[in-house]
């Protein structure tokens, strides 16, 4: 006999009150309640508790990751934290290279691995990019890849798979921080640095899968200079996919989040600009109901998109499979919400 206490917090969440569930009607409400709720979730993250500095970037050396050249850089994102990343360059050789200015694409990895992973696991997405002409750049999240902590610390397979999100959250949560606040925290250093690259255009995207997905949706949600969004195997309703399943990674969990939004609200926070999410029917992270407990979701997002008539987002891809970037459409996504940024730019 077990006398247990979480499905007491089960029927909590589904007789909660959200604080800021999304009820917008008017592009003004929207803006209100977009104000409102960033404010909030940068106070339980934590974001605001984090230090501003520099980036003092420094190039370090240059790699070669499943056939691609990628330069390893570190830039710091507080004065005492220092984030590693891939940077890696459209074809150099092409014609009037050094004169053009190139987009940008963040590609943040998942739960498992670092950097690396994120090349070798999204090679061919990634070469994609790179043939559009995108600087495409991949971080490490603390606790993750060069950042691990230890004991998760050394080379060993096992261990270059592992991160340290258990440990940073039981220590950071004590001074009112969570992991995924300093993530989005060192995303929009890492774009205040990129952006201001002379080879910069502006254009700003973010695409991750699962534990990427996780923080291109926060980022995005956060920070607006991100004018397109691709999340993959990350979206889906808190109850069936984490407090039902509460041994998904540390990086989840936030004081009062489930009190306070849902991820159909994280999704209205990207509205208007372009959202790709990309959904597997067999992935067992979207919780006993499937497909539906995504969907819920989509449809709380898709009341913002209204409101600004971009009812074309956000796009919902579903393919066949389980927890798993396929990446279909994803190239065409982005190269139309380039034209899109460029049309708007051009009516102002």
């Amino acid at each position: 006999m077990y006398y247990t206490t979480l499905e007491t917090y089960k029927k909590k969440y589904q007789n909660r009150s959200l604080t800021h569930a999304y009820s917008a009607k008017t592009k003004g409400e929207h803006e209100a309640w977009k104000k409102s709720l960033r404010d909030r979730l940068r106070e339980i993250t934590g974001m605001n508790k984090c230090v501003y500095c520099e980036p003092d970037a420094q190039y370090l050396r240059t790699d070669r990751v499943n056939d691609l050249i990628a330069e390893y850089w570190v830039i710091k994102t507080e004065p005492e934290i220092e984030m590693p990343f891939y940077l890696l360059r459209p074809d150099q050789q092409k014609p009037d290279f050094e004169k053009k200015k190139h987009p940008i694409l963040i590609v943040p990895h998942g739960h498992g691995g670092g950097k690396e992973s994120t090349i070798q696991s999204q090679t061919a997405f990634i070469r994609d990019a790179l043939e559009d002409g995108f600087l495409v750049v991949c971080p490490d999240e603390r606790g993750s890849g060069d950042r691990r902590e230890f004991p998760e610390q050394g080379d060993e397979p096992e261990k270059i798979r592992m991160n340290s999100h258990r440990e940073l959250l039981q220590v950071c949560i004590g001074f009112g921080q969570s992991v995924i606040g300093m993530a989005v925290w060192d995303l929009m250093r890492l774009a205040d640095y990129l952006l201001a690259l002379s080879e910069s255009n502006g254009f700003l995207a973010c695409a991750g899968m699962s534990g990427g997905g996780q923080q291109t949706v926060w980022f995005s949600a956060m920070d607006d200079r991100v004018k397109a969004a691709i999340t993959s195997g990350y979206f889906y309703g808190f109850k069936e996919s984490l407090i039902e399943l509460p041994q998904n990674c540390a990086c989840n969990f936030i004081p009062h989040m489930f009190e306070t939004a849902d991820m159909g609200e994280l999704g209205a926070l990207i509205a208007p600009r372009p959202f790709f999410v990309e959904s597997g029917e067999k992935d067992g992270l979207n919780g006993k109901s499937g497909l539906n407990n995504v969907i819920t979701q989509l449809d709380v997002t898709r009341k913002a998109y209204h409101i600004f008539n971009e009812n074309a987002y956000p796009i919902h891809s579903i393919h066949s499979g389980g927890h798993q970037w396929v990446g279909t459409g994803m190239r065409t996504f982005l190269i139309k919400a380039m034209e899109k940024e460029r049309a708007n730019i051009i009516s102002i």
